[in-house]
């Protein structure tokens, strides 16, 4: 079932009604350096301790010891995905060379280009919802899904086989042979105009080479086991893109989605969801794309802002990250029956 119309009369701003008028207040467009380097010292401490512990798991324990560890060290390997995007948005921080570089740093340890992330996360702002979405828009391409299929698409990450595609896509993005993050071609088009890099492509390839010879030495216990030098690898290209995958998946995937419209859906916290999906106050998406230049560490008062002027509806917010999986795969099941009926 092709996304229909959308309704006449009706303003979509990201797939959203924002009210005429609608305002927050100045000072909560300022970041908190505090908050920022808190998150930097939580999900790098939490990402390289579990690195460290891999060796003496091992050791103690044995090879099995170290599977429970395996899908934390992939959440937050993708976590640092969320710490990057705040550096792009230049509200992590007050400064902007220290978000740069805190994303430098992320680009290192996720293999990726910051300069290419950003711009193409800069493309989903502009064009969420449309061809031009120059991030992952899987979205777009599920309408017709059956319930199997969203499954095998949410699952298929695990199998790895993104992985490779995805870092020779950013290192080509690095050396400039092609636009940020292998976008859609007009994306590619309006990207291929002359332009300075946010961060030099030598400090990007040296950020990466540091970062994972320091994860390396960190895995293996400085070289006492070679071996495990592979865990991180793998870890980040299947843990970590299927948490990526699933949390893009319920922020914006709806499969009644009018065109051109960006759906949008806020999660509320819960453990489960924190430990896994969430850092940064990001589950609060629909605040997010209404004020993108608002730093994460006001997204709640943005939220109580909206909630007290009445703006806030059911539909833009679910419970859970499994609570949006369960009820999108039954509007796939219902609409399935209906078609056969």
């Amino acid at each position: 079932m092709p996304a229909t119309a959308s309704p006449p009369g009706v303003t979509y701003v990201h797939g959203l009604v924002r009210p005429v008028g609608v305002h927050v207040p100045r000072d909560w467009y300022v970041p908190s350096d505090a908050f920022g380097w808190r998150a930097v010292v939580v999900l790098f401490g939490v990402l390289f301790g579990a690195l460290a512990s891999l060796p003496w798991l091992v050791d103690r324990w044995g090879l099995l010891a170290m599977a429970p560890v395996l899908p934390l060290i992939g959440a937050y390997v993708y976590k640092l995905t969320i710490l990057m995007h705040e550096c792009c948005h230049r509200t992590l921080f007050r400064a902007r060379p220290t978000n740069d570089l805190v994303g430098l740093v992320c680009g290192g340890v996720l293999v990726t280009s910051y300069d290419a992330f950003c711009r193409a996360h800069w493309q989903h702002h502009r064009h969420c919802g449309t061809e031009e979405d120059g991030e992952e828009s899987d979205y777009l391409t599920l309408q017709d899904a059956s319930a199997s299929g969203l499954v095998l698409h949410l699952l298929k990450p695990l199998l790895g086989v993104q992985a490779a595609r995805m870092a020779l896509a950013a290192l080509r993005a690095i050396v400039g042979r092609r636009g940020a993050g292998g976008g859609p071609p007009a994306a590619a088009a309006h990207q291929a105009r002359p332009r300075a890099p946010i961060v030099s492509p030598a400090a990007q390839i040296g950020a990466i080479v540091a970062c994972q010879l320091g994860i390396a030495l960190l895995a293996t216990g400085f070289g006492r086991h070679p071996w495990l030098a592979l865990v991180y690898p793998a870890t980040a290209a299947t843990f970590g893109l299927f948490f990526s995958r699933v949390r893009a998946f319920c922020e914006h995937v709806r499969l009644d989605r009018h065109v051109g419209e960006c759906s949008v859906r806020s999660h509320l916290p819960n453990p489960i969801d924190r430990t896994f999906f969430y850092t940064l106050n990001m589950n609060l998406h629909v605040e997010h794309h209404l004020f993108p230049q608002v730093p994460a560490c006001h997204l709640p008062r943005v939220r109580e802002h909206l909630r007290d002027i009445g703006y806030l509806q059911p539909a833009m917010t679910s419970r859970s990250i499994l609570g949006t999986i369960a009820g999108v795969l039954g509007d796939a099941r219902r609409r399935r029956r209906r078609a056969i009926a």
